[in-house]
């Protein structure tokens, strides 16, 4: 677990979604999108914030936001927002939702 919290390596909320149903945590990624805005982990609002991270959870070292520049298909340039789920946060999640002691 301390090697997971201090890694550098990041993973998309699909992914941790995985890591908790293999520990016996029964979800997917909707609905663990859905428990992590209930639980003010992520932003609710439908606004461009949407499912980032809250304040809360950006100061607790949870979650990184990625930024990449798309090129839609009529040419137009936007950059789009990834929040992926820190080493430490994987840990934290863990334990919070399957109740695994590190």
């Amino acid at each position: 677990a301390e090697s997971v919290a201090d890694s550098e390596g990041t993973i998309l909320i699909r992914e941790l979604a995985k890591i908790l149903k293999q520990n016996g945590y029964d979800t997917g990624e909707k609905r663990l999108f859905q428990t992590l805005r209930a639980d003010g982990y992520l932003i609710r609002s439908e606004s461009a914030d949407h499912n980032t991270p809250t304040q809360r959870a950006a100061n607790m070292g949870l979650f990184v936001i990625k930024k990449s520049v798309i090129t839609t298909a009529s040419g137009e340039t936007r950059v789009q927002n990834t929040t992926k789920v820190t080493g430490k946060g994987q840990v934290y999640f863990v334990n919070r939702y399957c109740g695994v002691k590190a």
